[in-house]
């Protein structure tokens, strides 16, 4: 008995010896610098080359492959960038750690490794897409491959390449964690942007953004870059979009400058109708309008210079002028006021220009710390001196019954400095960050109003916020306190909000997810509406500042959900936001005028939510994407309460071969409602076609193809003041955009540069006296 049960435990063992399963893991560094290349694709392949199992190195370059059986195999790392690696391993039975991988720097870009398809990797806090070889050889900038990348959330204007969210919320863009402006995304060669990191959900320390990009691109250390990217128009109207850049690398440093031209010179037409109830009677107008100039022209530039010391430290200096010059308002208008109490029309002029220069200086430094800790330190001054005029008269039979004129002068002064501290603990990381913004700010009215203004404003920020994962379950919990402080003559506004913040993630598996994120938070009242300027703003009408306005709280919780494999790919997004007394337009009758004046409103709910359909029959070679989408407001005030329900669909159809390419995109209008106004938006077609060499590209383009004009407009619910608002033209129909775009390189040796921040300031704090 004793022979059996030893001969049956001895044969046991040796079955489970021989089909035993281990466990085979290491991590990917850099050859050169040693960093750990993050989103590496690691395969197991068998002797006979034929594919076994697959995975992805992490933030710390580890990877591993769980249960495999005893036989003997070749590992194979590769990434964008990188000459493919080879490593044999034996597995015997026990857990093997092959230890470091090194990948070494491919000297020709994207022609040792050749990436098929896009890789979309979803992280607990963002979306990690590494852009496939057909969507970078398309694309000729880092705005037209985020174009060719098709993320769901995200819309790129094809007339001014603004990057925003349904709604028009900004999308805040950064290039290796620096907050940055468009012209320098647009300087972007995509053959050296290694990854794009998606913040569709952003956490504490991004200050509020509702989405994030992030461009992570190789740094040379030799070596430049000279490019250009110029947009514009054969028709006889005034349409550019042009950007110029110049980078030079040498050992540690890179010195580099960067360009930015919009131009513009179109004719509006703009129509209205108004209603004013007085308390004896109401008065009806019908506006009538003519083609009016409306001319705007702006020039960005910005020197930068940065010191790079990898795993060290890093230090950036960038000083930028954004000049705007609006000589013709877009609110201009000229027009025939018809009115219903039968007197005779109404002549109305209306012309307003815009001129600001906004100087900047921001300094950062990041220094690398033992054992994963990092500090980050901003600092940036900003200078903004504007100027604002205003004309407006009505004549009555060649007679001059209302002249209204304003001047407005306006100088400010802010001082944004942050420090951040991150450090790992154990499986998660910690992040905390101090953030404080004082400005001061004095404009001086002349005209038809004489006055000066002093505003002083504060606010500071902390936060802490923790992050760490168990099992397929990601959480993080951040706690934040802000306070705000504003001030005018002997009246001051302060207030402290607590902000938490709290995430939940779950990964079903590699191809499907679910989140969920709640948080807390506040914003100020504008400098513009602190004010306790009053002017008018027609005979009838005036707008008048609120120096006791108060600081607003909000609450938002979003639900995001996601399935990509293959050619098919969907996303959920819903979010809820609810403004607890926001700031919001009021009407009274005062005095025989209509006063126009924001107060805190009794609250606002907003209810959005969209479904993004893609499919990729052939690969990244064609891409269809569609998107409905729906919007529910409902806006309470102290003598209104109104609802209002929005539908729209968007899709976009995207085709790459070899050097060519194909885009054709479509937006509904994505209209928005704020107290007693719906916005009506934007209604956009284009198609686009290009062909791209190595070092210059050129897209031919039709916008609005299908359309006999250009419009939005704006409908007001107020019971005082009901209108109705429309502004078209018909010469942005079928117009045909050219584009070209030259890049030439010198140098290719890279390392990764990594700062995390930057901050800006563009409230110039000025009040206008026109309606909007």
């Amino acid at each position: 008995m004793k022979l059996r049960l030893t001969i049956l435990t001895l044969l046991t063992y040796f079955v489970i010896a021989s089909g035993a399963q281990v466990k085979v893991s290491g991590s990917v560094i850099d050859a050169n610098t040693h960093n750990t290349v993050e989103f590496a694709n690691i395969a197991l392949l068998k002797n006979d080359s034929t594919f076994y199992a697959g995975a992805s190195s992490d933030t710390l370059g580890l990877f591993a492959f769980n249960n495999i059986p005893k036989d003997n195999y070749i590992l194979s790392a590769t990434f964008v960038g990188y000459t493919k690696t080879y490593v044999p391993v034996q597995v015997n039975g026990t857990d093997i750690n092959v230890g470091t991988v090194s990948l070494a720097t491919s000297d020709v870009m994207l022609k040792d490794v050749t990436v098929t398809a896009n890789a979309v990797i979803q992280k607990p806090d963002r979306k990690i897409i590494i852009p496939s070889d057909a969507q970078i050889k398309a694309s000729n900038s880092g705005v037209t491959l985020l174009r060719n990348l098709q993320l769901s959330r995200i819309i790129i204007n094809p007339i001014s390449n603004a990057i925003t969210l349904p709604g028009g919320d900004a999308v805040q863009l950064r290039i290796n964690g620096v907050e940055v402006t468009i012209a320098e995304v647009v300087a972007l060669q995509p053959e050296d942007i290694i990854r794009i990191e998606y913040h569709d959900d952003p956490g504490m320390r991004y200050g509020g953004a509702a989405a994030v990009i992030d461009y992570i691109t190789r740094r040379k250390e030799s070596g430049g870059n000279l490019s250009t990217n110029l947009t514009n128009t054969p028709h006889k109207i005034g349409f550019s979009e042009d950007y110029f850049s110049a980078k030079v690398n040498h050992k540690k440093s890179e010195f580099g400058v960067n360009a930015y031209w919009h131009y513009r010179d179109l004719k509006w037409t703009r129509e209205n109708k108004e209603i004013f109830v007085f308390p004896d009677k109401v008065l009806e107008r019908d506006e009538k309008g003519e083609p009016t100039k409306v001319k705007e022209n702006s020039l960005n530039i910005a020197a930068n210079y940065s010191l790079l010391e990898t795993d060290n430290y890093m230090f950036n200096a960038t000083f930028r002028n954004r000049y705007e010059d609006e000589p013709n308002a877009f609110s201009n208008r000229k027009s025939t006021t018809y009115s219903s109490d039968g007197s005779a029309p109404l002549s109305i002029l209306d012309e307003s220009s815009i001129r600001s220069n906004t100087p900047s200086l921001d300094l950062y430094f990041q220094k690398n710390l033992k054992n994963d800790q990092l500090l980050i330190f901003n600092i940036v001054g900003t200078y903004i001196n504007s100027k604002s005029t205003r004309l407006y008269q009505e004549r009555r039979e060649e007679n001059l019954t209302t002249d209204i004129f304003s001047d407005v002068r306006g100088d400010k002064y802010s001082l944004i400095t942050e420090g951040i501290y991150e450090r790992k603990i154990g499986e998660g990381k910690l992040s905390t960050g101090l953030k404080h913004t004082q400005s001061y700010t004095n404009n001086t009215y002349s005209g038809n109003v004489e006055t000066d203004i002093s505003l002083k404003f504060a606010e500071t920020y902390g936060y802490a916020e923790y992050q760490f994962k168990k099992n397929k379950f990601s959480y993080t919990f951040g706690l934040g306190l802000m306070r705000t402080y504003n001030s005018q003559d002997e009246k001051s506004n302060k207030k402290y909000i607590l902000r938490p913040n709290v995430r939940i993630s779950y990964n079903i598996n590699d191809n499907a997810y679910i989140r969920y994120n709640g948080l807390i938070s506040g914003y100020s009242p504008s400098l513009s509406d602190l004010n306790n300027v009053e002017q008018e703003i027609d005979s009838l009408q005036i707008r008048r500042g609120n120096p006791n306005l108060k600081t607003v709280m909000y609450y938002v919780s979003t639900l995001n959900a996601g399935y990509n494999k293959g050619i098919f790919g969907i996303e959920f997004y819903m979010r809820h936001s609810y403004d607890h007394k926001p700031i919001m337009e009021q009407i009274t009758f005062e005095g025989g005028k209509f006063v126009r004046s924001n107060i805190n409103q009794k609250g606002f709910h907003r209810l959005y939510a969209e479904t993004t359909v893609k499919l990729k029959p052939f690969k990244d070679y064609l891409t269809l994407s569609i998107t409905p989408g729906v919007n529910r407001f409902i806006s309470y005030g102290e003598s209104f309460t109104h609802t209002y329900t929005s539908w729209r669909v968007r899709g976009s159809i995207v085709a790459n071969y070899k050097q060519w390419s194909l885009t054709a995109e479509a937006y509904g209008r994505w209209n928005n409602f704020w107290a007693e106004t719906q916005e009506i938006g934007e209604r956009i077609h284009m198609i686009m076609a290009g062909y791209k060499a190595d070092k210059w590209s050129l897209n031919l383009g039709i916008l609005e193809p299908f359309s006999n004009n250009y419009s939005v407009g704006s409908r007001n619910r107020s019971t005082l003041v009901p209108t109705q608002s429309d502004v078209y033209t018909n010469k942005l129909n079928k117009i045909i955009m050219i584009s070209f775009s030259l890049n030439l390189n010198f140098g290719r040796q890279y390392k990764a540069a990594d700062k995390r921040l930057n901050n800006n300031d563009t409230d110039s704090g000025i009040m206008s006296g026109t309606k909007k």
